[in-house]
């Protein structure tokens, strides 16, 4: 996972070509039921992902700021990014990671609200693994860059999943993986919430093959 994980030297053959989005799709209401067969809500298994650990911002424009742990993720254009971080278990490195924003629509949440205005641009930027945010992390004082670069933007939505990158675990197991997330024209601002509804991006497992990108 090149956002998140930033680690991985061999990725899985569902890439169709380095740096792509790898899916987007549209949620549907059933998905919010928590039913195995017809899938955890937007296909987060309970116990099989997880959330961010560590979740702060950074400001272009206030580059020696700490802004310290936070709930919510924020962007605003060319300014404040959203840092996020996950720690990745030892006993997942024979697990393919999924890496996956999901953003349903207002009407869908329960638990949680977001705020969107602009044309949806994003950009997604992976640390080194094992260089992680703190309290001390400001956008003059960020983490180590990682080994890959940039994803290019991404348009996002209300109302879809999007599937950012899928690998193996190996790489991450046992330590915590970090990336930003940054925009040039949208302000966006939510609850990271994974309950009924969940809201946010999430790492999650799976073994085996990897999902193939139109089920992912």
């Amino acid at each position: 996972m090149r956002f998140l994980l930033c680690l991985i030297t061999t990725l899985s053959a569902v890439r169709a070509a380095p740096f792509e989005l790898i899916s987007k799709r549209a949620l549907g209401d059933h998905e919010w039921t928590r039913n195995k067969t017809t899938g955890c809500p937007a296909y987060l298994d309970e116990g099989q992902f997880e959330y961010p650990h560590y979740i702060t911002q950074i400001s272009q424009l206030e580059p020696d700021r700490a802004f310290g742990p936070q709930f919510s993720g924020l962007i605003t254009p060319n300014d404040i990014s959203s840092v996020f971080s996950f720690d990745v278990p030892a006993s997942r490195a024979d697990a393919n990671c999924t890496l996956e924003f999901l953003f349903p629509r207002l009407d869908q949440l329960t638990t949680s609200r977001f705020l969107y205005e602009g044309a949806g641009t994003f950009f997604f930027n992976g640390y080194l693994a094992g260089s992680c945010p703190g309290p001390e992390t400001t956008f003059n004082n960020q983490p180590t860059p990682g080994v890959f670069p940039p994803f290019p933007p991404i348009h996002m939505e209300p109302g879809y999943a999007y599937t950012l990158d899928v690998g193996p675990c190996t790489f991450a197991a046992g330590t915590c993986v970090a990336g930003v997330t940054s925009s040039n024209d949208t302000i966006f601002k939510f609850f990271q919430d994974k309950d009924d509804c969940p809201i946010g991006i999430y790492n999650s497992y799976s073994y085996g093959l990897p999902c193939p990108p139109e089920f992912c």
